[in-house]
């Protein structure tokens, strides 16, 4: 199998507004669509005389995932929008094509969506998932080895096991419904 997370992702998303969330799989991207896109903190420096830096100071990174679906004939868009603005905010995680390779997840984010058309392509829906900082004590984005668990067809619940220590004690639920899991 592979040794890094390249090829074909699985990307789940949950709608975290719904009255019941649910996980649910997208379609597949068009080809090399997918990208998180990283944003790099501002940067603060403290010159001194002379133009040298005392100190340097950065914010913290900001990040998107962007990836294209085909309007194909059957499909309906996977997230309802009016003119491009998504009024729920989401969960999301993708899998590598390799599951056991890292791949990440955002436990909240804001979905933005954009139509495009060309005689290439067709019908194209962009679709753009801004991280948000979920609670205090998380991370925007969170790298790890992505678990989905199957129940009669459904997707019950999605796991992020992050690779940064040995064992199970730091693996979590991917945005819990409340009051079930965690």
């Amino acid at each position: 199998m592979a040794v890094i997370g390249w090829g074909k992702p699985k990307i789940y998303i949950k709608d975290l507004d719904a009255s019941a969330p649910k996980w649910e799989e997208l379609p597949t991207p068009v080809e090399d669509s997918t990208q998180l896109e990283t944003t790099k903190g501002d940067k603060q420096e403290a010159k001194i005389e002379g133009g040298e830096n005392e100190d340097v100071k950065y914010g913290k990174n900001t990040y998107a995932l962007t990836f294209n679906i085909r309007a194909a004939k059957g499909r309906k868009r996977p997230i309802l929008d009016e003119d491009g603005v998504v009024a729920h905010n989401y969960a999301i995680a993708l899998q590598p094509e390799d599951k056991e390779v890292q791949g990440f997840c955002m436990e909240k984010s804001t979905v933005s969506v954009e139509d495009t058309f060309s005689a290439t392509d067709g019908g194209v829906w962009i679709y753009t998932f801004d991280a948000l900082k979920s609670s205090p004590d998380k991370k925007q984005i969170q790298w790890g080895k992505i678990i989905v668990t199957e129940s009669a067809g459904n997707i019950s619940k999605i796991e992020c096991d992050p690779e940064d220590t040995t064992g199970d004690e730091d693996k979590f639920e991917i945005a819990p419904n409340p009051g079930v899991g965690g």
